[in-house]
């Protein structure tokens, strides 16, 4: 069959809510940051007046392709586009004709003050082409790392009693139901000179970031030993990855005023020893490839390089 007889044979619709599970799974093979959690969740949300998007492609009633811009509301003003295409149907022209319809759909919907927004694997050097052809622009690279935890667990004991006494800290385990507050505030400090998806100027609803973790993720909170009463200084929120026995860090963070002191350390060391015992096979996480000392305490702690991804920006204003 010729590409041409084979898009004739597609149809191109909306997103129906019981699209949304094999969308994602589709999606997920093109994302970077975006978990398979958080596809499901911005898929199935459209509120009143939330800018909400999404297509699918399906030959014979199965969906072979899928394409969205939906609202990012933890990042007001973005909005994030993705389009994938399984494996065996691309070379086609499906990711053109949906990213067209997109467009044309961006074109009426979107206006000056938004910002889309993508991130892709960084394996994917044709579906980087690809979005660059629809003016996104490169703006970061993340390094994705992993540490496995196979027959280590004496080795991340140990560091996490370590690296925590020297920071001056104890990390505990936080309840994100019961202390949604104080996680979210400290989540506020610690986001002061971390990269945001629309650029120096990305404004932060910080009482939106509850929806980017699933509800099995893990809160670490590091505390000052010798302040008792004192805010948390820095937390980490690790989660289980769907279909795999890895674990993930989708975030770390220490505030301002207690950086440089080896918290961020001890809340990745913690976050190993609890991964660990939650009987993970390693714990996977990204980092901006310009930010170094993070960088240097990944490989001082063994982690090995993996998979990473392209944060990719488009302004119209």
């Amino acid at each position: 069959m010729t590409a041409q007889a084979a898009r004739a044979a597609v149809t191109i619709r909306a997103l129906r809510p019981a699209d949304v599970a094999v969308a994602a799974d589709l999606l997920v093979l093109a994302a970077g940051d975006d978990k398979r959690h958080r596809l499901i969740e911005r898929l199935a949300s459209a509120g009143a007046g939330e800018l909400h998007y999404a297509l699918v492609a399906e030959r014979s009633g199965v969906i072979i392709a899928a394409g969205k811009i939906t609202a990012e509301p933890a990042w007001p003003g973005t909005v994030s586009a993705l389009v994938a295409v399984a494996p065996q149907e691309r070379g086609q022209g499906l990711g053109t004709a949906l990213a067209e319809q997109l467009v044309g759909w961006a074109e009426r919907s979107l206006g000056p003050e938004h910002v889309v927004i993508s991130s892709l694997r960084d394996d994917l050097d044709g579906g980087r082409r690809f979005a660059e052809r629809y003016g996104l622009v490169v703006t970061r690279h993340s390094v994705g790392w992993r540490f496995d935890l196979a027959g280590r667990g004496d080795e991340v004991a140990e560091r996490a009693l370590r690296t925590a006494a020297a920071a001056g800290v104890r990390v505990r385990i936080a309840d994100f139901n019961a202390e949604e507050a104080t996680i979210l505030e400290c989540i506020s400090r610690t986001l002061p000179g971390l990269p945001l998806p629309g650029g120096e100027d990305q404004g932060v609803d910080v009482a939106q970031a509850r929806r980017m973790f699933p509800d099995e993720a893990v809160v670490l909170l590091a505390e000052l030993r010798d302040v008792p009463d004192a805010l948390p200084c820095g937390l980490t929120v690790i989660n289980p990855q769907a279909a795999t026995s890895d674990w993930y860090t989708g975030y770390t963070g220490v505030a301002v005023d207690q950086r440089g002191r080896g918290v961020a350390t001890a809340l990745k060391a913690a976050a190993l020893w609890h991964a660990y015992r939650a009987g993970a096979s390693a714990l996977t996480t990204h980092n901006d490839d310009g930010n170094e000392p993070i960088l240097r305490a990944n490989r001082a702690f063994g982690m090995q390089p993996s998979l990473g991804y392209w944060s990719l920006t488009r302004h119209d204003g």
